[in-house]
């Protein structure tokens, strides 16, 4: 059927349109054509995704008819192609018809007088030509590359995969790797969808079982196992124990014919072809193994070797320090200040007051006083811990991943890290280090540095998987100084003996303007009186130095989700003059405070922004996001899922920041989420004010419960046995 279009009905307006979009448009035949009854129509409804919206191009369009009671006959879009006549006016008009980002008018005419009737060749066969076009950058030429391939080669492809929840982004990734052969792939082979990331078992087993694919399968049950251990890795395990495995893959496959006894012999069958490794009774996949045994042996590297060069009489110099900042230190800082200063690797552990900072200042002071020509490096997780350190020290800092060179490609992960040019390391918050991120930093020591790795062990293990902070500790190979003794006498004392309180189980907190409680068991009202208190913290500290914590992202009114949007209106309201861009079901403003919520290039996961331009050309939106310290980054409408909006976050994200003043909410409705490491967490985020709104039960609950669940991991026995 060749046609044009003449109007969008759903949704209502091109702003709302998504490549994931379900389409319904009116086209104008432009030829004979008749409905599935015999009729010439003159109209046609179709429907369908992906539906080319352009007026200035033709389109031949193959699908079949449907007619439905409520909807009456409409065409149903399998395929199109566009008609472009091979014109200046066709080709013009194709290129800068909103199909192709980076392309508007004076481009088009350009490249057109560039390339003439071959500018459509020159798209599908040398792209790299276009750079020779004025106004056509590297990063420009990419965003066309991209969609011009979404909208001719992939278009099939992304029609297909999106009504199962697959982004038109990841259709297109499946297309570039496969080209012409993608359809035949996702249509003979589905569980291969897997091996893009963030396309899950679920979803390939979707499609996979619409099509008519066996449930006792060997493709179904071999990704059904690797989907069972990247889970548990989601929720921060290396590894499972081998039966607790196998009840996991068959709960997830959920079919009767399924044995044990079947899931074991398939289980052994990608052990023998390497996707699967075992030790000690556990179960890995074999990339996130290797990543474990590769960090002990590292570690055990570290610790099998002597300093070169130890500085002599301690004690004395120690005293000498004291007398220069004008302190006394305990027993247990100077011995923590010896031991790093003496040791390849050593790890100092203590909770908020005692003393982690003054010991760092002294090991720098030290350590450069009599190595003059040496290179220290301090680094920490996140931005705003290596700010609070290199405050506190007055030496430099950055983010690890900023030392070691490393930025996320679009699927997350990081290249190669580069080599750190330093002799001591000074690595802060390690609590928040996973297994991949301690393998890059240890893979980066210079043969004979020194690394000290300082953390509270009671915190919250790290978002990604592994346990690294405890695991080191837990191998009794690595030399440890326990800081346990509150030093911190000024304000926000009350916050760091309550941490030490909570750390060992007693409900006897103390109260006061530093450290408040505020009792309210209806989850309604408690989201109106943590919105109330935000509004009154930060117009005292200002809204960077504010927190808002919750141990859920959804479910109530007081999960982060729910309260970013209250707080949102309230500090950024909207107005005329503000304009906003939808990203499913996530609104974003200008001046809106926001969160990155996936590694991508130098962002990082939990790094904290704000929207300073949202621009709108043709159907396409950017939006401009500074993340400070010279990081500004342009999101266009399919990488907003990369955003969130950063008013309020969970507990867990808040890791290895520190605010003037932090707000909780905690309720019994939370329960399940309830545990020591999460409440101390919290409330060790502030520095001068915590403030608890919600329930004292779930308070008692949080402290009471000790016995989260232990991470799948084994990087402890691994250190014991390469030290073996």
């Amino acid at each position: 059927m060749l046609c044009q279009f003449e109007r969008l009905i759903y949704p209502p307006n091109v702003a709302q349109l998504l490549p994931s979009s379900y389409m319904v448009a009116a086209y104008k035949p432009c030829e004979n054509v008749r409905d599935g009854s015999g009729n010439i129509v003159s109209q046609v409804k179709a429907v369908g995704y992906c539906l080319p919206i352009s007026a200035k191009l033709r389109y031949d369009m193959k699908g079949h008819w449907s007619k439905s009671s409520k909807h009456g006959v409409q065409f149903e879009v399998e395929t199109y192609d566009e008609v472009v006549v091979p014109s200046k006016d066709g080709i013009i008009a194709y290129l800068c018809s909103g199909q192709i980002k980076g392309i508007g008018p004076k481009i088009a005419e350009r490249i057109y007088a560039a390339f003439g009737d071959t500018t459509l060749d020159v798209l599908d066969n040398d792209p790299e030509r276009l750079l020779t076009v004025s106004g056509i950058s590297q990063n420009k030429l990419k965003k066309i590359c991209e969609s011009y391939i979404a909208n001719r080669g992939a278009r099939d492809v992304v029609a297909f995969l999106v009504p199962y929840g697959i982004t038109a982004n990841r259709a297109v990734q499946f297309y570039k790797k496969y080209q012409n052969k993608t359809m035949e792939i996702v249509k003979e082979h589905p569980y291969r969808l897997c091996e893009i990331p963030g396309i899950g078992f679920l979803t390939a087993d979707k499609i996979a079982l619409s099509m008519g694919f066996d449930r006792l399968s060997t493709d179904r049950v071999d990704e059904g196992m690797l989907y069972t251990l990247s889970e548990a890795e989601g929720r921060g395990h290396l590894c499972m124990e081998k039966h607790a495995f196998v009840k996991a893959c068959l709960k997830l496959l959920d079919t009767e014919e399924l044995t044990e006894e079947m899931v074991g012999n398939r289980a052994m069958r990608l052990i023998n072809d390497g996707k699967l490794m075992t030790f000690q009774g556990n179960v890995y996949r074999a990339s996130t193994a290797a990543a474990e045994a590769y960090l002990a042996y590292l570690v055990a590297r570290q610790v099998k070797v002597k300093p070169k060069h130890v500085i002599s009489s301690l004690d004395k110099i120690l005293d000498q320090e004291e007398t220069k900042l004008n302190i006394c230190m305990a027993e247990e800082q100077r011995l923590a200040v010896k031991t790093a200063l003496t040791q390849r690797l050593s790890v100092i552990t203590g909770g908020p007051g005692t003393g982690k900072t003054l010991i760092q200042h002294a090991i720098l002071d030290i350590y450069m006083q009599h190595n003059p020509d040496k290179k220290v490096c301090c680094c920490a997780p996140t931005g705003r811990a290596a700010r609070r350190m290199e405050q506190s020290t007055g030496y430099p800092a950055s983010t690890i991943h900023k030392a070691l060179g490393l930025y996320a490609g679009d699927d997350g992960t990081y290249g190669e890290p580069q080599s750190l040019d330093a002799d001591l390391v000074l690595v802060d918050e390690v609590s928040m280090l996973d297994i991949y991120i301690a393998g890059y930093l240890f893979e980066a020591l210079k043969d004979d540095a020194q690394i000290v790795l300082i953390g509270d062990a009671d915190q919250l293990p790290s978002v990604g998987p592994g346990a690294v902070l405890s695991e080191i500790i837990a191998s009794e190979c690595v030399p440890v100084v326990r800081l346990d003794k509150v030093f911190r006498q000024n304000a926000g004392s009350r916050i760091a003996t309550n941490a030490k309180l909570i750390r060992h189980g007693n409900l006897g907190l103390e109260y006061g303007s530093d450290f408040q409680f505020v009792d309210s068991g209806d989850i309604a009202e408690s989201a109106k009186i943590v919105a109330e208190t935000y509004m009154r913290e930060i117009a005292k500290y200002g809204v960077d130095n504010v927190a808002l914590l919750a141990p859920y992202r959804q479910k109530t009114e007081t999960g982060v989700n729910a309260l970013n949007e209250v707080i949102r209106d309230l500090v950024n309201p909207p107005h005329g003059s503000k304009p906003e861009v939808k990203s499913g079901k996530r609104l974003f403003r200008l001046g809106d405070k926001v969160m990155q919520i996936k590694n991508f290039e130098d962002i990082n996961n939990g790094d904290i922004g704000y929207v300073k331009d949202i621009n709108t050309v043709y159907n396409s939106t950017s939006v401009q996001v500074d993340f400070g310290e010279g990081k500004v980054k342009w999101y266009e409408s399919d990488d907003l899922n990369m955003l969130d909006l950063g008013y309020a976050s969970t507990i867990h994200k808040s890791q290895g920041s520190e605010y003037s003043s932090v707000i909780i909410n905690l309720q019994c409705a939370h329960s399940i989420m309830l545990t020591r490491p999460l409440i101390y967490t919290a409330i060790t985020r502030g520095k001068e004010r915590v403030i608890i709104v919600g329930e004292r039960r779930a308070l008692c609950i949080a402290i009471n419960r000790k016995d989260t669940e232990k991470r799948g991991t084994c990087l402890a026995v691994r250190i014991k046995n390469k030290l073996k």
